[in-house]
């Protein structure tokens, strides 16, 4: 039974439709489908996913002169290329924008049934956290509405918020697809199917291998990741910690007197225990004597792990990091032809590496490219890249929930 008719038989009320007021709100186009983000403050109908939806579907929105229009709350994030509305409508402009639109896109929320009233084509994505069927668009039409959810055999978990969230199961170009069918637009075909992303591969991660003095201002962030288990080069680190703070990531002890002199410009200490050495004990007595925040992490199998524990008892926890292997993840397990995107970049000789393992197979995108769309003005890359093979070791593994992992049709 649908929510609003569970509702009006509890109450003894017969269901209507709502008279909605709608109040005028400007907008510079004419043309134009509504994108709304807005989750009702529930995790679990927040898709993090909407800006490779977005990527897909421009391009081909906008050779036919169609705009998006985010909807949204305050807090929502802005998606490129949309025209932003986010926090700036009421619930009465939000009806006149939608009524206006050729196409409603969004999760369960209020706008779905808005859109419903005013008998709106809609595509509506629905998390595993209830039965569509309760709370779909009731106004509408069965041939205007698409309802997408996960592909799933378990029965909903009433969560609000789902850990993982079962509605990022549901796959960018399928929603794309139904969005541009419904447009009349028959011309779609993606080249690939999404196989997994990662759960980081929304937050950039820039690092540098030390090869050359980093301006972190060039890359619009406040501290730069610096690579010494990559490239030990301590007067490259002296020069960096001078310039800006940095986070440092090292398989070995550095001079103490940098921990000494350029402590307050450490934000943390990744320290990759490889043995019993007395010096790494010493490294990270003195790391945490100057109040460095650290962590210790080993690749050590269980064995061998046990004696850097008791080693290192008075400092805390040791977190193993276990070798990893393509069939270690279901959703790529047997699979070919797998390749990925990134969003973790390691700046090394003027190159740019998409992964700690494409660093050390050489498999670089040279900087001094001519096409000014591809670089930012500083001259450093953008975060756009053609798709690579994946590269089946384990460090490449390591960094698995920074990439995007889809399969070439």
């Amino acid at each position: 039974m649908h929510i609003l008719e569970s509702y009006a038989l509890q109450n003894d009320l017969k269901i209507d439709k709502p008279l909605v007021f709608e109040r005028f709100f400007p907008l510079a186009v004419e043309d134009y489908i509504t994108l709304d983000t807005s989750s009702l403050s529930t995790g679990s109908l927040v898709y993090d996913h909407w800006e490779q939806v977005v990527n897909l579907i421009r391009p081909i929105l906008e050779a036919k002169k169609i705009f998006i229009v985010q909807l949204g709350d305050k807090s929502d994030k802005p998606l490129p290329g949309c025209y932003m509305a986010l926090g700036q409508c009421n619930f009465n402009q939000k009806a006149y924008v939608i009524k206006k639109s050729k196409l409603h896109v969004c999760p369960n929320n209020e706008s779905m049934h808005l859109a419903s009233h005013f008998g709106k084509k809609m595509v509506a994505i629905f998390s595993n956290n209830c039965f569509p069927a309760q709370f779909s668009p009731y106004w509408s039409d069965k041939k205007d509405v698409e309802i997408i959810s996960p592909e799933s055999n378990d029965k909903p978990s009433f969560n609000p918020n789902e850990t993982p969230k079962s509605i990022n199961d549901i796959r960018p170009e399928d929603i794309a697809l139904k969005i541009l069918n419904f447009l009349g637009i028959f011309t779609f075909a993606p080249d690939y199917k999404t196989l997994r992303i990662g759960s980081s591969f929304y937050h950039p991660r820039i690092e540098s291998a030390l090869t050359h003095l980093v301006d972190p201002k060039k890359l619009k962030v406040t501290s730069i990741i610096l690579r010494m288990d990559l490239n030990f080069n301590e007067e490259a680190l002296k020069a960096q910690l001078q310039a800006c703070p940095c986070s440092i990531i090292t398989n070995a002890p550095f001079n103490e007197e940098i921990i000494e002199k350029y402590s307050k410009n450490i934000v943390e200490l990744v320290y990759y225990i490889e043995d019993n050495d007395p010096a790494g004990v010493s490294f990270i007595n003195k790391a945490r004597e100057k109040s460095i925040n650290y962590v210790l992490r080993s690749r050590a199998g269980d064995e061998e792990i046990k004696d850097y524990k008791l080693t290192y008892f008075d400092y805390g926890l040791i977190h193993q990091i276990p070798r990893k292997s393509q069939d270690d993840f279901p959703e790529l397990k047997g699979k070919k032809n797998i390749y990925y995107r990134s969003k973790h970049f390691i700046l090394h000789n003027t190159k740019f590496y998409i992964s700690s393992a494409s660093l050390l197979g050489d498999e670089f995108f040279n900087l001094t490219v001519n096409d000014p769309s591809k670089r930012q003005i500083s001259g450093f890359p953008t975060m756009e890249h053609d798709p690579q093979p994946i590269i089946d070791d384990p460090l490449f593994w390591e960094e698995e929930d920074h990439f995007y992992f889809f399969e070439k049709k």
